[in-house]
């Protein structure tokens, strides 16, 4: 398990933004280990209703934040995300498909408002293409998303407009893997060649269809591949955290090898409420709210999986609801494209020299660390502003970032 134990270690460390080589002091409980280990190889939490690994690492910042300071007089971490926000939110569609017959739009017409279904059936409504209308009413908001294009799902001329907009506004495109691609490396390149040659750009980020996923073969697969994120594991049939985590991670290989893949974990599945437990809008509305207050606590990531085609039909309307509490709660929202770009400028390392503290590389626009000392101690911080509440918050503002205390 030495090898599991470094991985561990060094994903703890970047979880919890602890200057580097903490652990190598404090090192993690066993069963802290173990348990990590267990779930990056497929065992699933026997709670999944809670972000039952993250609920540990809380505490664990607790007891290792009394300990610095106890044996050193001050204790330095990273915030999570961009100007210390309290949570994060990544938006995402999947885009299964973008358009129906009238028959079936009539079969399923309650689904949908009166001038909604009116103007489905006329055509002066795309009720299964809301690309271009969720770009727009998340603009309002302030917030860029994901959609996730099939490459063998619908012509992808006739979705090329709509990601071409897209992109040129900032929202992220990307894969959303056809029928084997999360077990075979042959047909993951075939449909990215196809969806590369339809759009006329290659994707960096992934969901697999159907949520598909092998613990042994897909982040492999995925890395190989060459993706920068991937945004699949989850549950599609209950709610909860299928690893018991809300945080991004670079996910190890068969070796315990850290991939260059992140992994951002699923939260939300619309179709969990409504397809698969049968919930009304009401309660829904309140099953997001619960599992968002669940991350919340973690300072973890909300990741939103929202069927493009869903927008305009009842229960998946209130996504709209949910953007503008999103807006409220002054969270950093983004798509899976900036999340995953934040977690790595995140990543930049806080070297420790005694009483000495200084980052690695340069420090990337947002990112504040929080600094506790002891009574008595005083500090000194170059190229950096210190903002004081009730809390210490340090800004960096330049390669000679550097914090002394005395």
């Amino acid at each position: 398990m030495s090898d599991a134990r470094a991985f561990v270690s060094s994903m703890v460390e970047e979880n919890l933004g602890l200057v580097s080589g903490h652990l190598d002091r404090y090192p993690l409980p066993q069963d802290l280990v173990d348990q990590i280990a267990a779930v990056m190889r497929g065992e699933q939490p026997s709670d999944v209703g809670r972000p039952v690994v993250e609920e540990k690492l809380a505490p664990l910042l607790g007891d290792l934040r009394k300990t610095a300071l106890d044996e050193d007089g001050f204790f330095l971490r990273k915030a999570r995300w961009p100007g210390a926000a309290p949570f994060a939110v990544c938006l995402t569609h999947d885009v299964d498909n973008i358009s129906r017959p009238a028959r079936h739009i009539w079969k399923t017409r309650s689904r949908f408002s009166l001038p909604d279904l009116l103007g489905g059936l006329l055509g002066a409504v795309q009720l299964y293409n809301n690309v271009d209308l969720i770009r727009k009413r998340e603009a309002q908001q302030g917030f860029h998303s994901s959609f996730y294009f099939m490459s063998g799902n619908y012509p992808l001329g006739q979705v090329r407009a709509e990601s071409d907009r897209a992109r040129a506004q900032g929202w992220d495109i990307g894969l959303h893997g056809d029928f084997g691609t999360h077990d075979s490396l042959e047909k993951m390149n075939a449909a990215v060649s196809t969806l590369s040659a339809g759009l006329g750009f290659r994707p960096t980020g992934l969901r697999e269809h159907y949520l598909k996923f092998d613990f042994e073969k897909s982040w492999k697969i995925m890395d190989e591949a060459g993706f920068d994120y991937d945004t699949t594991v989850g549950t599609n049939d209950r709610l909860g955290f299928r690893m018991g985590l809300a945080s991004p991670f670079h996910p190890p290989d068969e070796n315990w090898e850290t991939l260059n893949l992140l992994e951002i974990p699923l939260v939300l599945m619309d179709t969990t409420l409504w397809g698969y437990l049968k919930k009304s809008e009401g309660q829904g509305y309140l099953d997001a709210m619960r599992l968002m207050d669940l991350v919340y606590r973690m300072e973890g990531v909300f990741t939103l999986l929202w069927h493009q085609e869903a927008v305009r039909m009842r229960g998946g309307r209130i996504y709209w609801r949910l953007l503008r509490e999103f807006r409220k709660r002054g969270c950093f929202v983004g798509s899976g494209a900036e999340i995953a770009h934040w977690w790595r400028v995140r990543s930049v390392p806080v070297l420790r020299d005694g009483k000495l503290i200084r980052l690695g590389g340069d420090p990337p626009k947002d990112l504040v660390m929080r600094l506790d000392v002891t009574e008595g101690r005083k500090f000194e911080v170059r190229t950096g502003s210190v903002q004081h509440d009730d809390r210490r918050w340090i800004k960096p503002e330049g390669r000679g970032f550097q914090v002394e205390v005395s």
